[in-house]
Order: structure tokens, then sequence, then C-alpha cells
């Protein structure tokens, strides 16, 4: 006499009932599948394709519950409380699949009129090989200068990879802080220091590793003159967002 307990779907036994069955407890199985159907599915109200589809939200909700809301193309999930939807990502244009942020270790004093490696760097492991990088850089800046030779003193920062080549696509040479002499003379040293924020777009195409991969991303810098000053960098933060477009 075949006929199993069963609460769920999973609970189901697909070899029963057997052909030696009573033709009787037909009916019995068939309450069963039908108790088991609904119980599984408590709000199946419309045809399921795996998830709601509708530009009208489901009458009947429950926690977890994922709705594509055709009207703004967008897939929502219920909250815990199931009493609000949750935006889980748009379902075309842009979508945003992994996020990185590292805080940086304040790095010494740096003196080189050729760029070198800044200290500062983010890696990111990317989860599609199609998809696109933004990184962030957020930092603080000291920087000083005894104007020797020159009246202006800049320093300059570039996107690299790991080798310190600049990532293609990304701008070359960027001031990220600039210090004037006014007139005090040769020998007199100013100090500077300033916030410096920057988003730079790194395309799949020029990604250190264009697949699915470890991606590294250093900030080199170099100054005007390196026996003028020098710079450092205290305080900085670097984020990477990887979007898929």
């Amino acid at each position: 006499m075949g006929l199993e307990s069963a609460t769920y779907i999973s609970g189901l036994v697909d070899t029963n009932p057997a052909g030696s069955d009573d033709i009787s407890q037909g009916d019995d199985h068939l309450k069963l599948i039908k108790s088991v159907l609904k119980t599984t599915l408590p709000n199946a109200n419309a045809v399921i394709n795996g998830i709601h589809s509708s530009a009208v939200a489901p009458s009947s909700t429950s926690v977890g519950q994922i709705w594509f809301d055709e009207g703004n193309n967008l897939i929502k999930i219920r909250n815990e409380a199931d009493d609000a939807w949750i935006i889980l990502l748009a379902s075309e244009g842009s979508r945003l699949l992994k996020t990185t942020h590292t805080l940086q270790s304040a790095t010494s004093s740096l003196r080189s009129a050729t760029y070198i490696d800044s200290g500062l760097s983010i890696t990111h492991v990317k989860l599609s090989s199609t998809s696109n990088l933004y990184i962030q850089l957020d930092m603080f800046q000291s920087l000083w200068s005894n104007f020797s030779s020159n009246s202006t003193f800049y320093n300059y920062i570039q996107l690299t990879n790991s080798s310190g080549t600049i990532i293609t696509g990304t701008t070359a040479n960027i001031v990220s802080q600039i210090i004037e002499d006014v007139g005090q003379g040769t020998g007199v040293t100013w100090d500077s220091g300033c916030g410096y924020s920057r988003l730079f777009k790194v395309t799949a195409a020029n990604c250190p590793d264009g697949s699915s991969g470890s991606n590294t991303f250093k900030i080199y810098t170099k100054l005007t003159d390196a026996g003028e000053g020098g710079t450092s960098f205290p305080n900085s933060t670097m984020m990477c967002w990887e979007v898929e477009e």
C-alpha cells in the first residue's frame, strides 16, 4: 500500500502508487498531491515561470518572494517583514555586480621626477569577463617644496596595472596638487595638504585581466623636481565597482 506521508514536493515518492495497489486508494494519492502542491506553492495564483512576472505586484506575498516588475524592468525581492519590496537590480541597462573597498596604509615620503609606485593599490576579482570597472580614489596628500629652481611645484598621478603601466583609456599625468612660490625666495620650504578624489573607468577590454580574474590597480606618482621637495599620502581609500553595461 504505497501511500507516503509528505508535506512538500520533496517528500513525494515517485514510485507510488505501486501497480498492485487498490484502485480505491487512488483518491488518497490525488488528495496528497494536491495538499503538497498547495503547501509548497502557497501563493501560486498565476502561471509560474520561476518568478512572478507582471507590472502589478503579486496580491499574495511571502518573505523572500521574487517579482519581476515588468512596468519598471526591475527585479525585486520581498523583505524579511513581508511588508515591502527590495530592488535587487535592473533587468536592462547597467547592473552592479560586485564591489571591493580598501583602506590604504600611510605612505612614506616619495621623491621622484619619474613615475614610481605610490603605495596605493586595490585588487578586484571580477565576476564577469564583459563587465567594466570603476575605480574610485579618495586620498589626502601632503606636498612640500623649497622651490630651488621652479616657482610652481606639481604632483602628478595616474592609474596603472601592477607593473606600473598606465591603464589604456585613462588620463595620463593627472595633476593632484599644486603649490606656488609667492615671492618668499629659494630655500624657503612650503608645506601643503589637500584632499583629492578621482573616478577612473576601465572597460573590460582594458582591464589588466579582462576575463573573470584578479585585477590589480595601482596609483603611480611623480613630482616636478625630485630635488625640490616630496609628497606622501597619509590617508586614502580606494573602491572598485564592477558594472555590467
